[in-house]
């Protein structure tokens, strides 16, 4: 993660074969939005896929928020025919989505991207689908979630690979890619959305960002190379809180015993661990309400969420979620 004089496409490389992110024989999505960073992402995967043995499909799909959005979509749709790539350009209605959802449009917006990217990696047999973050957009993931209040896992940004999604130019900024677009003659879009400080990224991106790289212009490396320590880290205590939960709780037709006298042996920051395992998704504030009544010596119910309910009794604890073997 450290800077080196090393080729935009060489870190691509680097990172693809370290993290195995693409198999040799394998199908891979790549998501353009038509903006600098996904146009990069693909001319990089297409200079790659004849070394690495992989073939390429494109996906592009237009939200329907901005007036030139459709103009988007053709760009879109023109660069995949110049480059030879099968693709398919579909249209969302994101908005909507948000209404009915009650979600604010950035959400909204990724809700409905990945669902349907997930859905045309599927029908089109590709094992991986690739995403054009950066190194930037991991800085100001780590800062959005840091204001949050994240622990580790927040703090370690986005990572490399989760499930068939990667992320290919995480060790590259954007600033590296402006340079390697204009030296291969690319072309992009700019989306005028990406300067409005009404989104809480761009005023970080804007505002915050350009302050700690006068501090460190290495900012953006530096906190890819705190990410990936705190991503090991995390995964050592999952697979050490998931080793705890074998010992100390058993598993049934939609429930989960636990029995307290184990529990209460382990550290709270296992034990706090254990109880995402148990309940993926729970938020903090969850967490801590079911670690409290698991800690008491009287019993009670509390509803987690997410269909899941959390009662003690005695020197047992049962986690039952409603409508699921």
């Amino acid at each position: 993660m450290t800077q080196r004089r090393v080729s935009v496409f060489g870190r691509f490389l680097d990172l693809v074969r370290t993290e195995r992110l693409i198999p040799r024989g394998s199908r891979v999505l790549v998501a353009v939005s038509g903006g600098l960073d996904s146009v990069c992402l693909l001319d990089l995967v297409l200079a790659a896929r004849g070394r690495l043995g992989f073939e390429v499909r494109g996906f592009h799909l237009d939200h329907r928020l901005r007036p030139e959005s459709a103009a988007d979509a053709r760009f879109v749709r023109e660069l995949f025919a110049r480059r030879g790539v099968e693709a398919r350009v579909g249209r969302a209605d994101v908005a909507g989505h948000a209404r009915r959802r009650r979600l604010g449009i950035e959400e909204a917006a990724r809700e409905i991207r990945y669902r349907r990217m997930e859905r045309e990696a599927r029908a089109t047999g590709c094992d991986r689908v690739a995403l054009g973050h950066t190194a930037d957009d991991n800085l100001e993931t780590q800062l959005l979630n840091l204001v949050r209040g994240s622990g580790p896992r927040g703090l370690a940004g986005i990572p490399v690979r989760r499930g068939r999604f990667i992320r290919p130019l995480l060790d590259i900024e954007r600033r590296e890619l402006l340079d390697y677009a204009r030296a291969r003659c690319l072309e992009w879009v700019e989306d005028a959305s990406n300067s409005d400080p009404a989104f809480r990224r761009n005023r970080l991106r804007l505002q915050v960002v350009p302050v700690l790289k006068e501090l460190n212009p290495a900012a953006a490396h530096a906190a890819r190379r705190a990410a990936a320590l705190l991503a090991g880290e995390d995964g050592y205590l999952d697979a050490r809180a998931a080793l705890a939960l074998d010992r100390c709780a058993g598993r049934g037709r939609g429930r989960v015993v636990i029995d307290l006298n184990d529990w209460a042996s382990y550290s709270v920051v296992l034990r706090r661990r254990m109880m995402r395992l148990l309940v993926p998704g729970l938020d903090a504030d969850a967490v801590e309400q079911a670690l409290r009544l698991m800690g008491r010596r009287t019993d009670g119910r509390l509803p987690l969420g997410r269909g899941a309910e959390l009662a003690r009794r005695g020197d047992r604890a049962e986690i039952q979620t409603r409508g699921k073997e």
